[in-house]
């Protein structure tokens, strides 16, 4: 069974030129962050109004800790599996096989009425 490739990933595991562009980008989006984060004069050039107490971007959120995600939908769609057949007959007859139980009319043998 031949597993299928990653999105970023090629057959033979290496990774593609996409995936460290792409994780470039990521590296110098969240340096960029840390930058504008540090410095209130960096972050004042992109939002005039980021002095004040109510001013709410990804800047500040990312000062604060917050972070913004999205989380990956994850489908899973049933398999049908035939694991083995069962013929009812067989089962009818190993649970009449197994039932052990006595008669209404019957009681125990004698030896054991006796204890």
């Amino acid at each position: 069974m031949h597993l299928k490739a990653f999105r970023f990933q090629r057959r033979d595991g290496t990774s593609t030129v996409a995936a460290r562009v792409t994780g470039v980008a990521a590296v110098l989006l969240i340096g960029v962050l840390l930058w504008l984060s540090a410095d209130p004069e960096a972050h004042e050039r992109f939002h005039h109004d980021a002095g004040h107490e109510d001013h709410h971007c990804v800047v500040t959120d990312f000062a604060m800790g917050e972070g913004y995600f999205v989380a990956p939908t994850v489908v899973v769609a049933p398999v049908k599996r035939v694991f083995g057949v069962v013929q009812i007959a067989a089962v009818e007859a190993a649970r009449v096989a197994a039932d052990v139980r006595l008669e209404p009319s019957r009681g125990p043998p004698r030896a054991i009425a006796r204890l």
